[in-house]
């Protein structure tokens, strides 16, 4: 629980923000003779402003539900390391930590800031089957590359 409502405090900042970089945009590129509290005085005194807000926290909100995911594809983490390895560097992950049944990879440089941090994907080994999870993007472009590596590894077998 305090995870999810950690995500959610840091998708609303980050919508809050990109709110009032367009309203900053709006004002400066439309040469407009408002300041930055008019502007936001204006937004709020009709009624768009407060669906702004309100759609603001609910998307905020609900991000963490929809936004991470568990994948599963068949398997081994022991015979199959190199391949896990291969489809993660290729997504951009490198491994961070190990043990006998999960790996953890992370994200580097800019794209741990553009998932917000939120950037870890563990693999676990669970009945022969590898089970991804993490940010939804990053999952689901990891397990599509793992799948095809692990493919063209059975097909050289």
């Amino acid at each position: 629980m305090k995870r999810y409502l950690l995500r959610s405090l840091k998708y609303f900042v980050t919508l809050c923000l990109l709110f009032v970089a367009l309203v900053w945009l709006k004002i400066t590129y439309e040469n407009l003779p408002l300041t930055m509290g008019q502007m936001m005085q204006l937004y709020f005194s009709a009624w768009n402003g407060w669906v702004m807000a309100v759609v603001i926290v609910v998307m905020s909100a609900t991000y963490p539900l929809f936004g991470f995911v568990t994948r599963k594809t068949d398997g081994d983490i022991t015979a199959d390391r190199q391949q896990i390895e291969a489809a993660m560097a290729t997504t951009g992950l490198v491994l961070k930590s190990a043990d006998d049944n999960c790996l953890v990879f992370r994200a580097t440089g800019l794209q741990r800031l553009t998932l917000l941090f939120e950037d870890e994907v563990t693999v676990c080994q669970q009945d022969g089957e590898l089970i991804l999870s993490g940010h939804r993007r990053t999952v689901v472009r990891a397990t599509i590359r793992l799948e095809g590596y692990l493919v063209n590894k059975r097909r050289d077998e």
